[in-house]
């Protein structure tokens, strides 16, 4: 599966992100079921995030930054960063990343819901 030229699509409220993908295999794996709508939780804001199936992983990493989208294998959950406090966080698959306008996540908090799809 060539991911060279696609994008993930986040929609929630009246906004629509784009963002790039990673090529791994929790990647290849999560897209086989999108579209896809979630309702997804705030967590110290500065994340969006729902529970999800558990996925296939490569390899993990400690880190992110702002407009990370990424697996956290511990909790089984799909995690959308948009504030960064440095905290580093075991168990980390990035899936892509936000290509701009991540700080609108900012204007919608709580929870909400996000349709994810590929374009």
């Amino acid at each position: 599966m060539n991911l060279e030229n696609q994008h993930l699509i986040l929609s929630f409220g009246d906004e629509k992100l784009k963002a790039s993908l990673e090529n791994n295999a929790t990647v290849r794996q999560f897209i086989k079921n999108l579209p896809v709508t979630y309702s997804m939780n705030d967590l110290f804001n500065r994340e969006k995030f729902v529970e999800v199936n558990d996925l296939e992983v490569e390899r993990t990493v400690s880190s992110y930054g702002k407009g990370d989208i990424s697996y956290w294998t511990p909790g089984k959950a799909l995690v959308i960063y948009y504030n960064d406090d440095d905290e580093p966080i075991q168990g980390l698959v990035k899936l892509g990343e936000i290509l701009e306008g991540t700080e609108r996540l900012e204007n919608y908090p709580g929870t909400i819901e996000v349709t994810i799809n590929i374009e």
